[in-house]
């Protein structure tokens, strides 16, 4: 009896070591937690834009203002739009789009650029898909699967502002 109660005796300590253990990794966690890393949930978050549900994956964007209001979007037209009609733009703190190849990771608009081709439908019909800028492979794939001129961000602003017939608001002074 004396050697069951001592096995028992172990097992709740190793069980409660082990609790604790979690505990601590869970409160010491040093992960980045800053608003600009707040994944998109598709099929849940709404577009700021459109007011409709994101739910393609590869593609959406997020906008954080310097007060921390976060604003996610379906599309990189999407992001645009929302930038073009901003009047103060001096309020933006980040502007992140995802990038194509990883799906889910979300890239400053100046590491990105943007393949423009009718062969690769993005969520709003404009045909755009934000590609890292520094994955040379990736690059190429895309566009040999799916030609078309490759825009920056200027141009990207350029064309949904065309086709979207968008004026920017004159900010106010």
């Amino acid at each position: 009896m004396y050697k069951n109660n001592l096995i028992v005796l172990i097992l709740l300590a190793l069980i409660f070591t082990a609790g604790i253990s979690c505990t601590e990794v869970q409160n010491n966690d040093t992960s980045d937690t800053s608003v600009e890393t707040r994944p998109i949930h598709y099929g849940s978050d709404i577009c700021a834009f459109t007011n409709k549900t994101i739910d393609v994956v590869r593609y959406g964007g997020q906008i954080i203002m310097q007060d921390g209001t976060e604003y996610k979007f379906m599309s990189v037209e999407c992001v645009a739009g929302f930038y073009l009609s901003l009047e103060d733009k001096s309020l933006i703190a980040s502007m992140r789009i995802v990038d194509f190849a990883e799906g889910y990771q979300l890239l400053p608009v100046d590491e990105l650029v943007f393949l423009h081709s009718t062969l690769r439908p993005s969520p709003n019909g404009m045909f755009i898909t934000a590609v890292d800028a520094s994955n040379q492979k990736m690059k190429n794939y895309i566009y040999d699967a799916y030609p078309g001129p490759y825009l920056d961000w200027d141009e990207v602003l350029e064309l949904v502002r065309n086709e979207w017939d968008l004026t920017e608001p004159t900010a106010q002074k």
